[in-house]
């Protein structure tokens, strides 16, 4: 199991299907630090957003961003959100 098989594994865990509940994952290019991080959040009405770290991976991971939130949400069928533009 690589990686993200791992993170996937971990936002299925995660994901409650709560009534009135948002849910997404945010994947976060840090271009200075040269990492990949990747956020689980939920939103739930009239209270804070939540967010959980998942993973951080190493700057090998950049280029494959487009690939990773494909089958992210592929997999998982959530909203995926990202600091990158095309």
């Amino acid at each position: 199991m690589n990686q993200i098989d791992a993170v996937i594994k971990d936002i299925k865990e995660m994901f409650a299907k709560q009534p009135n509940t948002i849910y997404e994952v945010r994947v976060v290019d840090q271009i200075y630090s040269k990492k990949v991080n990747i956020f689980f959040e939920w939103y739930k009405i009239g209270k804070a957003t939540g967010s959980q770290q998942i993973a951080r991976l190493d700057s090998s991971y950049t280029e494959q961003i487009p690939e990773i939130i494909k089958k992210i949400r592929k997999k998982t069928g959530l909203t995926v959100r990202t600091n990158i533009y095309d």
